[in-house]
This record gives structure tokens, C-alpha cells and sequence, in this order.
């Protein structure tokens, strides 16, 4: 096919036609393929399933990877729907930056759909970011749906203990290291260069919330033990009696009683989450309810890990005054 199109060249095109179209033809001949442009397009694509992950493999990886992102800034991920554009991202993916303990579950269907051997658990590819930590909640026994959206493999929320960033951006880091070996020190630059603001931004988060350790706090889901831990506040309830289930009026009753015997100021409550029975509880128990995000980019002004913190941190101390 290719001979016969070149004798037809050679009858009706110019002599400068013919020459370009000759040379095109031979890389055309011995690459199988039309020749492309490389450039700067060489970097490795990398799938961050959740905001905090995303904005932590950002810091890590700096210019050298193209990062995309599957939850969107201020979505809730428990109300993922999959769409053709994520399959492609992870069909795409030359790294695979994943929670680990089922905040993200359905990234397994996208990266089922995806037939991309690359992202399949296991692969030295794909990151599991909780790997290293001290995991809180990790339940035992029998589990089921009745339970609500439960984790059993523990609480997913660790990013909100600063103490445990150390080990996430390692395990970026080492996830990274092994897509592009050669940039294993520039990753590992970067990584020391964001955990030293993390580190001093954490000195001024623990100055705030100093005045108020061993301060019960109430939220609306159960966001916030890591959170808790790191600043010595006390998990007192949850508005929701199940995660992902209204509240019954009893539960809700019950909280209130708890939280006024233990003179509970505050419940914090995740932006994405409607405000109603919050503020009616935060009424009656005497506390006032403080909008908060649960992970980075929910609210405007809280695209990256330490204005996240930031903002939490500001909120809940000008609350707890």
C-alpha cells in the first residue's frame, strides 16, 4: 500500500512535494506510526483519587509530573458517580495516588473499567498512602450496610493529623521514585521543602488550639480523629447516629443532653453537608456550628494543605473563644 501511494506521488506531485512527502513516508515506514513532536510532553501522568492526596503528590512532584484528579475540589466523595472522563484519566495513568482505606472504593471500578495494568492494586504503580501509619477506628467484628458508609479498615481521614503527612509524602515520594528514577532527589527536595512549612505552620496550629486541649468537640460525620489527636481536643458525638444516615430524633435528643452536660461549645460541620439539623442542634445544646472544609478546596482560599489547615484551625479557635 504504501509503495503504490509513492509511485502515485512520484507521476503527479512536484519535485518539493514529492521530496517532503518521501521523507515523511520513511519515518511513516519505520516507526509504523505518523512522527510526532516530543518534547515536553515526556512527564509521567499521575491519578490522585482525593483532594488532600492530590495537593500533597503537587507538593512532592512539582513540575515534574502531570497531576490529575478524580474527586472534585468541595465534592463529597461518598457521592462519586463515574464518569467516561475518569476512566479515561486512570486508562491514562502512569501512577496511581490512592487512599487506601476505602474513602476512594470506587476507584476499583475505574481502574477495572480503565484495563489499564498499570493502576491494578498491588502494582508497584499505584500508592497506597496510608501505608506507615498508625490507622485510628479500625473496626472488628461483623460489618455490614446497616452499619451506614463505616470504614472498616479505620478512619480514612488521617491527612488531618499533620504528624502523618511525614508519611504520606514518603510514600508519594517512593511511588513517584519508581515512575521516574532519575528524579528521586528533586521529589525528595521537594518533599523536605513543603514538610518544613507544614512543620512550621504546624508550631503556629498548635499555639491556637493550645488553650482549649481537652475541650470536647461534636461534628456532623466522623471526620475528625486524627484532627482531634493531633490538638488534644476530645470527640464527644456525631450529629449523624450512623455515617451517611439521618439522624433519628432520639439520637439527636441524646446528643443534645450529652452535649449540654458536658458544656460542648462547638460542632463542626463539614461544608458539603446541609445545615439544618446542625443549626437546630447547636440551638438547643448552646454551641454554635462552625462550617468548616474536610478536605482541601472545599471553600474558596483552601486549595492547598496549610491554608486547609488554616482555615480549620482559625475557625475552631475564633469559635472555642
Amino acid at each position: 500500500m504504501l509503495e503504490l501511494g509513492l509511485r502515485r506521488l512520484a507521476r503527479t506531485a512536484t519535485p518539493r512535494r514529492r521530496v517532503l512527502a518521501l521523507l515523511g513516508a520513511v519515518v511513516l515506514g519505520v516507526t509504523g506510526a505518523a512522527p510526532l513532536l516530543h518534547g515536553a510532553e515526556t512527564k509521567p501522568r499521575v491519578v490522585a483519587t482525593l483532594p488532600d492526596l492530590y495537593v500533597l503528590t503537587r507538593a512532592v512532584a512539582g513540575e515534574l509530573a502531570t497531576i490529575d484528579l478524580i474527586a472534585r475540589f468541595g465534592q463529597n466523595p461518598h457521592d462519586m458517580e463515574i464518569r467516561p472522563s475518569q476512566i479515561l484519566m486512570v486508562r491514562r495513568a502512569d501512577v496511581l495516588i490512592r487512599n487506601g482505606l476505602e474513602e476512594d472504593a470506587w476507584i476499583d471500578v475505574m481502574v477495572q473499567r480503565a484495563a489499564n495494568p498499570r493502576v491494578l492494586r498491588g502494582s508497584p504503580s499505584v500508592v497506597e498512602a496510608f501505608q506507615g501509619l498508625e490507622v485510628l477506628k479500625v473496626l472488628s467484628g461483623r460489618v455490614d450496610r446497616s452499619m451506614g458508609d463505616v470504614h472498616p479498615l479505620g478512619s480514612p481521614h488521617y491527612t488531618l493529623d499533620p504528624d502523618n503527612v511525614v508519611v504520606v509524602t514518603a510514600n508519594i515520594a517512593a511511588g513517584l521514585t519508581r515512575a521516574e528514577p532519575e528524579q528521586a532527589r528533586v521529589f525528595e527536595a521537594n518533599r523536605q521543602a513543603f514538610l518544613e512549612k507544614v512543620a512550621e505552620a504546624d508550631r503556629r496550629w498548635k499555639a491556637a488550639l493550645a488553650p482549649f486541649r481537652g475541650v470536647g468537640v461534636v461534628s456532623y460525620h466522623d471526620s475528625w480523629p486524627y484532627f482531634y489527636r493531633a490538638f488534644g481536643l476530645v470527640e464527644v458525638g456525631m450529629i449523624e447516629d450512623r455515617p451517611g444516615v439521618p439522624p433519628s430524633p432520639q439520637h439527636l435528643t441524646n446528643l443534645i443532653r450529652t452535649m449540654r452536660e458536658q458544656k460542648v461549645r462547638v460542632i463542626l460541620h463539614e461544608s458539603w453537608y446541609p445545615t439544618d439539623v446542625t443549626n437546630r442542634v447547636a440551638k438547643e445544646a448552646g454551641a454554635k456550628a462552625v462550617v468548616v472544609p474536610q478536605s482541601p478546596g472545599a471553600l474558596k482560599g483552601t486549595e492547598d494543605y496549610v491554608s486547609h489547615l488554616d482555615h480549620v484551625v482559625g475557625a475552631l479557635a475564633a469559635a472555642l473563644k
